[in-house]
């Protein structure tokens, strides 16, 4: 408290001393007369001097207030500095932005994203880690999460950036020698790709889980559609692997009227105090990359 006290007896007395009088200094910064001069005693009493020789007329430094305001002058120039250098600071990224993330969504869409921002601003220190494996933010020290689906940790803040779509493809040739897929109970009997061992599907608005099985098993989704590609059997994949195979015919879409829609997809981030200003160029980047240049894709 009691350097709080000083530092009020400080900035009073600098600007009793530019101004010119108490009445001047207390309107700028909008205290009463007396509090002026009550602050500038206590600070005299403090340093055991006289800064100031009062009259009725005006105020007159002493020899010893001439020289403690130069270096109280320089002192308050000091602290504007470096409020000016936090500030600059806090608008043009830099430090660290570290991103978790997977899959050919971040290869393909965030990836893009992160690269120009790194080009753009040289004290940015980008790090993308890749993993299939929900990570604590806070514990490991991550940014931001890119995160599909139905969120359930409420201490994360979250931004929608754009929809998720999973297709049900296989290739023609593949379907030329199989049974007949209408529904999704048809699934028993093909060789269905991945290591999900249910597929997800809606019947009349509500949820239906059908059990699913194959000679194939991989976490990697590039692999399953090089797997469907070739012909080995049915596989589940978002639309961000198979939109190109689905436009060029290379792949068919299945069960169609039995999907479970879009899922939304999401960058999260830890609550902050204070906003950080790598995060909030990244999802402003992001959001215009994807209405801008991907509007019409489900990804």
């Amino acid at each position: 408290m009691e350097t709080v006290k000083e530092l009020q007896g400080i900035i009073a007395f600098v600007r009793t001393a530019e101004t010119g009088s108490f009445s001047n200094a207390a309107q700028e910064l909008g205290v009463s007369k007396s509090h002026i001069s009550k602050s500038i005693a206590r600070l005299e009493d403090t340093l055991g001097v006289s800064l100031l020789l009062r009259s009725t007329r005006r105020i007159q430094l002493t020899a010893w207030g001439e020289k403690y305001l130069e270096t109280c002058k320089q002192a308050i120039a000091n602290l504007d500095s470096a409020k000016r250098e936090i500030r600059d600071s806090s608008e043009t990224p830099g430090g660290s932005l570290r991103i978790t993330l997977a899959g050919v969504f971040g290869e393909e869409y965030v990836a893009p994203v992160v690269i120009e921002m790194a080009k753009k601003y040289p004290n940015l220190k980008v790090e993308m880690d890749f993993s299939t494996r929900v990570v604590d933010l806070i514990a490991e020290k991550f940014d931001v999460a890119i995160r599909i689906g139905e969120l359930k940790d409420s201490s994360l803040v979250a931004q929608k950036i754009g929809p998720r779509f999973e297709y049900v493809v296989a290739s023609k040739a593949y379907l030329a020698g199989a049974a007949a897929l209408d529904v999704p109970e048809d699934l028993a009997h093909h060789n269905c790709l991945g290591e999900r061992l249910t597929w997800g599907f809606r019947r009349g608005g509500r949820a239906l889980q059908v059990s699913v099985g194959g000679n194939f098993k991989s976490n990697n989704p590039r692999v399953i559609q090089k797997a469907a590609l070739s012909g080995l059997g049915v596989a589940r994949l978002p639309a961000s692997y198979v939109n190109e195979d689905l436009k060029r015919g290379r792949l068919v879409s299945l069960l169609e009227n039995f999907s479970e829609g879009r899922k939304d997809i999401w960058v999260v981030t830890p609550a902050r105090r204070a906003p950080n200003i790598n995060v909030k160029i990244f999802v402003k980047e992001m959001k215009r990359f994807l209405s801008e240049e991907h509007a019409e894709l489900y990804f």
